[in-house]
């Protein structure tokens, strides 16, 4: 649960904005917020999404974190350089099939002038790259289910994260949120 309605507000309004301006779902990119951002308690930089430093950002910054990595997929991450470590978390435990572990990483990521401008960046990358299939798809069909266990293994490295996603989405206090954002009535998104 959100530890400030005023964080909750602010978040939501960005939210559909951006889905106004995209069509990324608004339900997508807040339980994203409140995931990535526990609630908007963490937002270093007005970057709620944990997106990673890309050409033209803002800005960067150089951010602990942790990933869910395989032997591989750690190697090259540190062959990255620029100050960049990972260090395997001592609660660790290898995924069943992925053969992935958690990793407590120190990793850069972009810096946005405001809230809204993260979102709106976000909701941009849904419209694009590997995410684009996805977005296509749920522009035909409408299926937030099946968007969200597509781009999740995609967007995040954590095994359960469309799981959480959905879990999030399913709150009251989110879909209120967003049915007075977008000028509905709460029980309109029931």
């Amino acid at each position: 649960m959100p530890h400030d309605p005023n964080k909750l507000t602010e978040a939501t309004e960005s939210a559909v904005a951006a889905e106004r301006a995209t069509g990324a779902p608004a339900e997508l990119l807040l339980a994203q917020w409140a995931l990535e951002s526990a609630w908007g308690d963490h937002q270093p930089g007005n970057n709620c999404f944990g997106i990673k430093q890309y050409p033209g950002c803002y800005g960067r910054q150089l951010l602990r974190t942790r990933e869910w990595f395989t032997k591989s997929e750690v190697a090259d991450f540190l062959a990255k350089g620029d100050g960049r470590s990972a260090t395997l978390d001592p609660t660790s435990t290898v995924v069943t099939g992925s053969g992935r572990e958690k990793y407590i990483v120190e990793d850069f990521f972009a810096t946005f002038p405001t809230l809204a401008v993260c979102f709106e960046k976000r909701a941009q990358l849904f419209k694009a790259g590997r995410y684009k299939v996805f977005a296509d798809a749920f522009e035909q069909d409408g299926d937030l289910g099946k968007l969200i266990h597509g781009i999740g293994p995609i967007y995040a490295t954590a095994p359960d994260y469309a799981t959480t996603l959905l879990k999030i989405i399913n709150q009251k206090n989110v879909s209120s949120q967003i049915a007075v954002a977008r000028g509905k009535p709460p029980e309109v998104l029931a």
